[in-house]
């Protein structure tokens, strides 16, 4: 791996993390297009989710700091905790079928064509529960949806975010606690994946190197990508990018078939 190839990989987690693409399908095709690249696990994958979560807590806090005054905050921890339980109860034990997915592009995009039919589902309605008002099984529900989204090409945000606004959530609470939630189970993954993998990574430092690059990047174009699904919520159009995803589906699952991967 080069410094600029954990850039690029960087900038395109950092996107791909918020906006509702599926970081995971990205990643998984970027990585079997560019020559050379390997790592220890998926180690390198979490020090790019790392960067996002740096950036979540960046772009997040002042709804923290609304939180903690408006005197919900451990009413919102505790959910937030609770989802994160729920997401480990389907992610972990397919955390070995999801890596090994990463190397079927196949299996890749049918994730991809997923991602993308579910922003058909998102509700029109700006209506709904805000933060204070949230319902546990609300949280519950976006937590068990997120473990899913393990699997490479599900989009992450894109389906916490449709899943808490078609359990009640505003559409914008939902994808700020979509962001929330994403930093507790970065953290998880990042802890797993350090302690299985880390004589791997101890014995390269050069790989340290790439991933503290990756790291950066992942984190600045992070905060961007956050306030432009903001914008797109705003504007009722985050459907828009089912009109990306779906033919990338078609295309990455045809030429599959076809043997050209």
């Amino acid at each position: 791996m080069t410094i600029l190839q954990a850039v690029m990989l960087g900038v395109l987690q950092g996107l791909a993390e918020f906006l509702p693409i599926s970081s995971s399908g990205h990643l998984a095709l970027a990585q079997r297009l560019l020559p050379g690249f390997s790592q220890p696990g998926v180690t390198f994958d979490v020090a790019l989710h790392l960067g996002t979560a740096v950036s979540v807590l960046a772009m997040e806090f002042d709804r923290i700091v609304e939180a903690l005054r408006g005197g919900y905050a451990p009413r919102l921890a505790a959910q937030l905790a609770a989802a994160t339980l729920a997401t480990a109860a389907v992610a972990l034990p397919l955390r070995h079928t999801a890596e090994a997915a990463f190397t079927q592009p196949l299996l890749v995009g049918c994730g991809l064509a997923a991602s993308g039919m579910l922003l058909l589902l998102l509700p029109r309605n700006r209506a709904g529960r805000e933060a204070r008002d949230t319902a546990w099984r609300d949280v519950l529900f976006v937590g068990l949806v997120q473990g899913v989204a393990v699997m490479p090409g599900l989009s992450r945000s894109g389906s916490t975010i449709v899943a808490g606004a078609a359990a009640g959530m505003e559409r914008r609470w939902a994808a700020d606690f979509s962001f929330l939630l994403s930093v507790p189970a970065v953290l998880g993954a990042a802890v797993v994946e350090g302690l299985e993998y880390r004589h791997a990574v101890a014995v390269s430092p050069g790989f340290l190197l790439h991933a503290g690059v990756g790291f950066v990047a992942a984190a600045v174009s992070g905060m961007g990508a956050i306030a432009l699904v903001r914008r797109f919520l705003r504007a009722g159009q985050l459907r828009w990018f089912a009109a990306y995803l779906l033919p990338l589906a078609t295309v990455v699952m045809v030429t599959a078939l076809l043997g050209w991967w």
